[in-house]
Formats: C-alpha cells, structure tokens, sequence
C-alpha cells in the first residue's frame, strides 16, 4: 500500500493543485470540473480571511488529497464571530479510499481542537454520496457533523428575454462608489440577522473576498430614500470556472439538436467537452424584513443584467427554510444544491433559530 504523507500545501504547490482541481469531475448529465485558472491561491481569497489547506502526497510526491479550512467573519446568533469553512476536499480517483479520507480528516480535527472558532460549517452535495456516508456518517474518530438542513443552489438558465418589473413605492438602481457605506452598512445589519452570513467591509473590494466586485455590480432596491434590498452580480470566470468535461446519456444524443435549433433561435449554445460554462452568481442576497416583493424586483433585474452580459446561467443560494427561497426557485432552473452541516471535535455550537445564509459564490 503507498505511503501517503500529509503537510501544508505551499506556493510551489499552485500547478498541482490546480491539476487536481481539473481532474475532479462531478458526474451527471453534464460532468463538471471546478478550475481555478491562473492561480489556485488567487482564486481562494473569495473563501475566507486565512486559509489553512492540506494536501496528501504519494511515494512520487504527487498530490492525491487536499482540504482546506477557511477562516472568515461571520454571524453566529447575531454575533459577529472567527467562522471556519471546510472546502476544497479533492481526492485522486486512484485513492478514494474511506482510511485516507480518516487520516486527512484526523489531521483537520487536530487542528480544529487547537485553535477552535465559534463555528466550523461545511456544505457536501447532494450527489457526493462518497462524501455523506464517509466523513459525514460520524464514525468513531472523525468530527462531528451535525445536519443544518438543504441549501439551494439552482443554476438558472439565461434563455429567454424577460421584461423589467416594477412596483409602486420602490425604486431600483446599480450601486455607485458614494453608495458603499450605506450599502455595506445595510449589508451588515441584515447579515446579523441570517446564522452564517458573512461580514465584509468597502476594503474587501480591493482583490479581497469580494474580488472582482465593484460598486455598480450591487442592485439596490430603495423603498423612498432608504435601501430595503440589495443583490450582487458576481462575474468570477476570471479567477474560477466550471468546465464541461463530457456529456452523458440523454443529452449526449440530444446536445447536437438542441444546438442546431439554438443557433436559429440566437439561444445559448451548449458548450462543446472541455469548453466553459459562462456563468455567475447572484450573491450578498439580502433584504429587509423579508420582503418578497423587493427580492422579486431584485431577482428580474439580475436576470437582465447578466443576460446583457452574456452569462448562459445564473447561480443563486439560499436555505431550504429562507422565505425568499419561493421566488428564486419559481425561475425555471436547473435543481442542485448540497447539505449544510456543523462541524466539531465535540459539542456542536448552540444555535438558535435563524435561518442560514450560505453564499455560493464564496464556497
């Protein structure tokens, strides 16, 4: 059996790691690969403050597991806290064996049980069957996964124009620099009121964990002069991309059809093997007093604006319990999604009833 040896993953490790990235294909209709082009490290800042990743070696010193915890400000209860994230857990096909995924794991409870934070989330698809009956099962030694319900990540597709909408008492504008304090402070209050929601400043505009934002990408709801919702519009195929690998099945036979009748109607083509998905993410969903009606108008302006900018999809996210779930998943989509969990080496946090607020766009 080869020797597998686990340390930190350094700068040196950025073309292997993005290698391995690439080689990790999600099956399905359309198999997948999430990339991380030019700079595996670059592309982290979005996940968190600090990042402390993990990789396995073999005997040749090539990279057959990695995994990462990311630290970040988020709110627990309301309270503004160090969170941790679990991500980036990538295994070569060659050693997806239930004893590895123990030893790495082992590893991160170490770490965790060292410096704990006020809490330790991760988020597991739906289809990693391999991830939910491994290191979530709560087998003896491993952390403590305790189930957080569904979050929900339909990826829309950008098919058809849809007229703008509009309502009485609302108006809707794209963010300008001179609206980032108040847009950030907006951002703040409403974060407190979701479990998990994450804390950024204007700074983190600057190449930090909202790289590649800038002010006029936020679309502000304002119900007479003051902001009642706001939603990003997140292009990040500069630093992070999702490939088609093959197409399987039914829409293997059908993708040459379905392209020669979206070349006539100027629909978005499906992309050939190995080519990109041209996608984005609705991101920083947040909206006073849960306002269906702003988040309607926030939703259709979004749809507008990436379709004016080319996107075939859009991403969203929100929890099984949000009320504002309703509305995304009333645009025809594309279902997926993953299964939030707490993660502790003991007692998991205490926490009370908000709903969490994932975004997947930092995941």
């Amino acid at each position: 059996m080869t020797k597998i040896v686990f340390s930190p993953v350094t700068a040196a490790d950025d073309a292997a790691l993005r290698a391995l990235m690439a080689q990790n294909v999600m099956e399905g209709g359309i198999s997948v690969s999430f990339r991380r082009e030019p700079s595996y490290f670059a592309a982290c800042a979005v996940q968190g403050t600090q990042m402390e990743s993990y990789k396995g070696c073999d005997g040749a010193g090539n990279i057959v597991i990695l995994g990462s915890r990311f630290r970040r400000p988020a709110y627990v209860n309301g309270r503004l806290c160090e969170t941790g994230y679990l991500s980036d857990l990538r295994v070569d096909k060659a050693y997806r064996s239930g004893l590895l995924l123990y030893r790495g794991y082992k590893i991160l409870a170490e770490k965790m049980a060292a410096e704990p934070l006020a809490a330790d989330i991760t988020m597991i698809l739906q289809d990693n069957a391999a991830a939910l009956s491994t290191i979530a099962a709560n087998r003896a030694g491993m952390p403590r996964y305790t189930p957080l319900g569904t979050v929900h990540t339909p990826v829309i597709p950008l098919l058809l124009p849809r007229r703008a909408l509009f309502a009485d008492g609302l108006t809707l504008t794209c963010g300008t620099q001179e609206d980032l304090p108040e847009l950030f402070a907006f951002l703040s209050r409403e974060a407190a009121k979701r479990q998990f929601a994450q804390h950024y400043t204007a700074e983190d505009l600057a190449g930090g964990r909202l790289k590649g934002l800038q002010a006029e990408d936020f679309l502000l709801v304002r119900r007479g002069t003051e902001i009642a919702g706001m939603l990003a519009v997140w292009e990040q195929r500069p630093f992070r991309q999702i490939h088609v690998e093959r197409y399987c099945g039914l829409l293997r036979t059908a993708k040459p059809a379905y392209n020669a009748a979206a070349r006539l109607l100027r629909l978005p083509l499906l992309p050939e093997a190995g080519g990109e998905i041209r996608h984005g993410y609705l991101a920083l969903a947040m909206v006073a007093d849960d306002d269906t009606e702003v988040f309607r108008l926030l939703l259709r302006a979004a749809y507008r604006e990436a379709r004016r900018r080319g996107w075939h999809y859009m991403v969203g996210s929100l929890h099984e319990r949000d009320p504002l779930l309703p509305e995304l998943l009333a645009y025809p989509h594309i279902g997926a999604g993953g299964r939030l969990f707490a993660v502790s080496v003991g007692e998991p946090p205490a926490l009370d009833g908000r709903v969490p607020y994932i975004d997947a766009a930092s995941l």
